[in-house]
């Protein structure tokens, strides 16, 4: 365990384990949709490569906004 830097007292513990499950957390919402969207848009869809492509970078980006809030939240 550690202590938290960034706590006023500097008596806030953090688990390792907490750190990775958040971090596996953020990597999820990250990852999955845009992984999803582009899947879908391929192979059920059927459309052209750079519209997969486009749709799957704008999905990682939205997916990005939303892990920001979410790490905004599991960090307090």
């Amino acid at each position: 365990m550690k202590l938290d830097p960034n706590s006023e007292n500097g008596d806030v513990k953090i688990s390792t384990l907490k750190i990775f499950l958040n971090g596996t957390l953020l990597a999820l919402v990250i990852a999955v949709p845009a992984i999803i969207s582009t899947v879908v848009f391929h192979y059920v869809i059927k459309t052209n490569l750079i519209i997969t492509i486009s749709a799957g970078i704008i999905t990682l980006f939205v997916a990005m906004g939303f892990a920001y809030k979410i790490s905004k939240r599991l960090s307090m």
